[in-house]
């Protein structure tokens, strides 16, 4: 009789028999997205793509499961998770400890490499953002809208007054909804770079499919930080580690809003205290890069973005997202 195998929190246990887990998934112990294996299989495979777990066996003897109620609010979509399932050679979340220091000088070397398309890519994301900004403020003049304020002083002739306008509520939610639509296009431009991928300018418009999604995620996810960091603020931090890769993981694997949260608390398992020490060394990078004058952030903007979404690579793959294959400059990952 094979033993088995499964993964669940990143811990592993077994082993047990085919019959045991069919009791886990009963009980509410297995779920779809739990990664399980036995000796007849090549790697960790999620738990909905073994037959007979939760899909109708090929062989009578095991009982088909039943069909999910699409009224249980517990019950995750059926079709963004399947596409969402482990690759080879993932690694089991939490398996593995981030490199912290390993991931910045992967950014560095990635940035050095793919300097001029970052480059082109930034000054694109930059000059949409400007031109975007002036036909907002000139709407919101048009409309009338907007917060008028004042400031004052005296001078020498008496009393000067400046006048400012503030952008209204409308012209700050439009301009956020470009903003998500943008982040979505370079966070595609960075996993492929991140994973020896081909890159281009045109991928900052290639993922409106996600925008509804990665805007609507977005704003929950601000929501819950901001009421976290209102309770003593470490609750904030925690969350903002534990969800932070919400948004790559829409991109990347292309799931729902709650699947996404989902996917970033399993991953950074066991190692959200290595991303706080990765978000404060990207702190020191960013103002060594404002100490140079703030050219070198021209720099150092890069080194922390691909940095942190090399991170995210490592959490699913180990240590091989920092690493090339021997002898070139092929990342390790191309292909995934």
């Amino acid at each position: 009789m094979s033993e088995w195998y499964y993964a669940r929190n990143g811990q592993q246990h077994g082993p047990v028999t085919f019959e045991q887990l069919l009791e886990s998934v009963r009980g509410g112990g297995l779920s779809r997205t739990d990664l399980v294996w036995s000796s007849s299989m090549k790697d960790w495979t999620p738990a909905e793509r073994v037959e007979g777990l939760f899909t109708t066996p090929a062989m009578p003897a095991v009982p088909a499961m039943p069909a999910v109620n699409p009224a249980n609010p517990y019950a995750p979509p059926p079709s963004a998770w399947v596409q969402a399932a482990p690759s080879a050679g993932e690694i089991v979340p939490g398996s593995e400890a981030l490199g912290v220091g390993a991931c910045i000088i992967r950014g560095f070397d990635l940035t050095v490499r793919h300097f001029a398309v970052i480059l082109l890519v930034g000054l694109v994301y930059l000059g949409i953002s400007m031109a975007a900004g002036v036909l907002l403020a000139g709407l919101d003049a048009a409309l009338g809208l907007g917060h008028a304020g004042h400031t004052q002083w005296h001078g020498s002739n008496g009393v000067v007054y400046t006048y400012q306008q503030n952008g209204s509520p409308l012209s700050i939610i439009l301009a956020k909804a470009l903003s998500i639509f943008l982040v979505l296009g370079v966070t595609r431009i960075g996993l492929n770079l991140v994973s020896g991928k081909a890159a281009s300018v045109g991928m900052l418009f290639g993922e409106g499919g996600k925008w509804l999604r990665g805007l609507a995620a977005t704003l929950l996810f601000g929501l819950m930080v901001a009421f976290g960091l209102l309770l003593l603020i470490v609750p904030g931090i925690y969350l903002a580690l534990r969800y932070g890769f919400f948004l790559t993981a829409i991109v990347d694997r292309d799931l729902g809003i709650m699947d996404a949260f989902a996917y970033s608390s399993s991953l950074t398992t066991n190692n959200r205290l290595n991303l706080l020490l990765l978000a404060l060394l990207a702190f020191a990078v960013g103002t060594a890069g404002m100490l140079a004058c703030c050219v070198g952030l021209f720099f150092a903007i890069p080194v922390i973005w691909l940095g942190k979404l090399v991170a995210y690579r490592w959490l699913q793959y180990g240590h091989r997202a920092a690493l090339d294959h021997p002898g070139t400059t092929t990342p390790m990952l191309t292909g995934v």
